[in-house]
């Protein structure tokens, strides 16, 4: 399992999109984590065998 994080900003919408791209699926969000409005968005991807 791979999980990576990203803010939840509108100008990281393009690093949230490239995630969704690669298989990730958004898991979950903590809001004003690193200012107000500006979420952490955490992403998890599953690998196979």
């Amino acid at each position: 399992m791979l999980i990576v994080d990203t803010s939840g900003s509108p100008d990281f919408e393009a690093v949230r999109r490239f995630y969704t791209t690669c298989g990730y699926q958004a898991e979950g969000r903590i809001r004003d984590f690193y200012a107000t409005g500006y979420d952490k968005v955490t992403f998890r991807k599953v690998l196979r065998a």
